[in-house]
C-alpha cells in the first residue's frame, strides 16, 4: 500500500512539472468571457477561468488591467507585466482564479501561447480602493488650481508647495527627461513628475496612455526643482514632483490613500 501511495505522489508531482513546462494544464479552468466570469454568469466550482487573448490595456510589474467592452478588471500575478510581453501580438490564453477580496479580481496562474506555457503564480499586491465616480466627491483639501497659469518659475511653484489640487484633462506620458525616466503629468506650460510606486495605480496610468485618454484625479505637489537652473527648468518645462491621491478612470474613483 505504501508503494502505491508513493507512486501516486510521484505521478502528481510529475503532472505538476509537466504543466509548468508547457504540457497539458489542469482542465478545470472554464473558458468564458471577462464579463461572464466577473458577474458570475458562468459557473466554475473552483472559480478557475480561462480567457482567450484578453485585451490588456495597461500593466505594471505584478498588475494588469483587462478590458472587455466597458468591463475593466484587475489581473494580478508574479511578474505579470513582463511575462505578458512575451506573448504580445500572439494568440494566447490566460488561466486565472477569481478572487473576491477586496473586490472581484483575477489571480493569473498561467499564460499559454501555442505549446508554450508561462507560469505566473500568486503574489501579494495592494489594489486601490474603488467607488463609483458618480458617488465620489474629492475631499475638501483638494483645491481648484488654475493649472493654465502654472509655469516652471520658482515663485509660481512655491505658491503651491504641499497643495493638494484637482486635475481634469491633463496629458500623461512616460518619457526620459534629462537623466531619468518618469511618468509626467503635462499641463500647458509645465509638467510634473509623478511619484508613484503602487503597481495597480501605475497600470491604470499606463491604460490611460495606451487608450489615448487624459488624466483626471487629484494630486499633491510635493517638491520644487530648486536644484535645477532656470534655463534647464524652462527647457524641460520641469515643475518638480507630485503624488497621486486618486484617479477617475473607467467610471470609478481609484485611490490608495487620501
Amino acid at each position: 500500500m505504501s508503494k502505491l501511495f508513493g507512486f501516486l505522489a510521484v505521478a502528481v508531482l510529475l503532472s505538476a512539472v509537466v504543466a509548468g513546462c508547457g504540457g497539458k494544464l489542469d482542465d478545470s479552468y472554464v473558458q468564458t468571457t471577462l464579463k461572464d466570469a466577473a458577474r458570475g454568469d458562468v459557473v466554475s466550482p473552483s472559480f478557475k477561468y480561462s480567457f482567450d487573448t484578453p485585451n490588456m490595456i495597461g500593466s505594471a510589474n505584478n498588475v494588469a488591467l483587462v478590458r472587455e467592452g466597458n468591463i475593466i478588471e484587475f489581473f494580478v500575478g508574479d511578474g505579470l507585466a513582463e511575462k505578458a510581453k512575451q506573448v504580445a501580438g500572439k494568440k494566447f490564453v490566460v488561466h486565472a482564479r477569481k478572487y473576491f477580496t477586496p473586490y472581484i479580481h483575477f489571480m493569473v496562474d498561467y499564460i499559454v501561447a501555442g505549446s508554450d506555457t508561462i507560469r505566473v503564480g500568486e503574489v501579494a499586491v495592494q489594489l486601490p480602493n474603488t467607488r463609483p465616480a458618480a458617488q465620489f466627491a474629492a475631499p475638501e483639501e483638494y483645491e481648484t488650481v488654475d493649472t493654465g497659469k502654472l509655469s516652471p518659475s520658482l515663485p509660481d511653484l512655491r505658491a503651491i508647495v504641499d497643495t493638494k489640487f484637482k486635475v481634469d484633462g491633463a496629458g500623461i506620458s512616460w518619457e526620459q527627461v534629462g537623466d531619468r525616466w518618469s511618468y509626467s503629468l503635462n499641463f500647458k506650460n509645465v509638467r510634473f513628475f509623478i511619484d508613484e510606486s503602487n503597481d495597480a495605480m501605475l497600470a491604470v496610468m499606463n491604460a490611460i496612455m495606451n487608450e489615448g485618454k487624459t488624466f483626471a484625479g487629484g494630486v499633491q505637489y510635493t517638491s520644487t526643482p530648486t536644484s535645477l537652473s532656470r534655463e534647464y527648468r524652462e527647457r524641460l518645462r520641469s515643475g518638480g514632483n507630485v503624488k497621486v491621491g486618486y484617479i477617475i478612470y473607467g467610471g470609478n474613483a481609484l485611490l490608495i490613500s487620501m
